[in-house]
């Protein structure tokens, strides 16, 4: 059974107690290796490390992006709060140039409430451990939708790649099925080739019976239709199997199923031969593009 690479997964829970709400977004892309790449609020770096664990503990191949947000969902911690101190120095400030500057308008609150900075935002207050579980939770679920997300798409790409196996087996089996074929008329042709050639002249038939054996031998591919149906048996029994395909084998069984058929192909001295090669290698092209996408 294969899973695909890309998914995406979000969760959002709320803590009634702490008066925050968290939310998690989880973005998977195709990587050769498991690189997790995490977006935590500052004062919350030290969950890092747990998170790490809990996508390794699900996930074995891919680039996932994880962006954690956390917002207050009560009034009293939603609203900005005054900085008295820094509002109180700069009041200080514009007494003092009130009472350097003859005939001035007197400052009033409004001058205050117009400084920046003097209103900011607050801090997360509360029990960051229940927090920090809250957030491992909420990670946990969206985490389970990248899973889902995965295995569906996994499904899709396991039709696909099932269709391309049945027509290489289409392909190789006409190859199979040519091979006696191709050593016959070969010899049928060079035959006929010599006798144009000698005209009256007897032929020796030892040295015409060892040039056909020579060339049987070259052309034989045998062993190379041998080991490319051991390596369909392998890629299908993988990707339609219960247990979980690793991209890695298939992309290395994909390989050698191309390079058995470029040897088949450099072989051939057969047109349809030939033009069935050319179709396995662009089904083999295809197939390899969407093992890309397996985890």
């Amino acid at each position: 059974m294969i899973h695909s690479m890309t998914a995406f997964g979000r969760s959002r829970r709320e803590d009634p107690a702490s008066g925050y709400a968290v939310t998690v977004e989880i973005r998977c892309l195709n990587g050769k290796n498991l690189d997790t790449v995490l977006r935590l609020p500052r004062n919350l770096l030290q969950l890092e490390d747990p998170l790490r664990k809990l996508v390794t503990g699900k996930l074995r191949r891919g680039r996932v992006e994880i962006y954690l947000q956390i917002e207050a969902t009560r009034v009293e911690l939603k609203a900005s709060q005054l900085n008295f101190e820094l509002a109180a120095f700069h009041w200080a400030q514009l007494q003092r140039l009130h009472r350097e500057l003859n005939g001035a308008d007197p400052p009033r609150l409004e001058h205050i409430l117009r400084i920046p900075n003097v209103f900011e935002s607050q801090e997360m207050t509360g029990d960051l451990s229940q927090l920090g579980a809250l957030m491992l939770e909420t990670a946990g679920e969206a985490l389970h939708e990248v899973i889902k997300m995965r295995q569906l798409e996994g499904q899709a790409l396991c039709g696909d790649c099932l269709k391309i196996m049945a027509s290489l087996r289409a392909d190789l089996a006409a190859i199979t099925a040519r091979k006696d074929s191709v050593v016959q008329d070969y010899q049928k042709r060079l035959r006929e080739r010599i006798q144009e050639l000698l005209g009256e002249t007897p032929m020796d038939e030892n040295r015409f019976v060892q040039e056909v054996a020579t060339m049987a031998d070259r052309m034989d591919i045998n062993e190379e239709i041998v080991r490319l149906n051991s390596h369909f048996d392998q890629m299908e029994n993988l990707i339609s199997g219960t247990g979980a395909a690793e991209g890695r084998k298939l992309d290395f069984l994909a390989q050698e199923m191309h390079r058995e058929t470029n040897t088949i192909g450099s072989k051939a001295g057969d047109l349809e031969t030939l033009h069935a090669v050319v179709r396995m290698k662009n089904e083999i092209a295809r197939l390899k593009e969407q093992i890309q996408n397996v985890e």
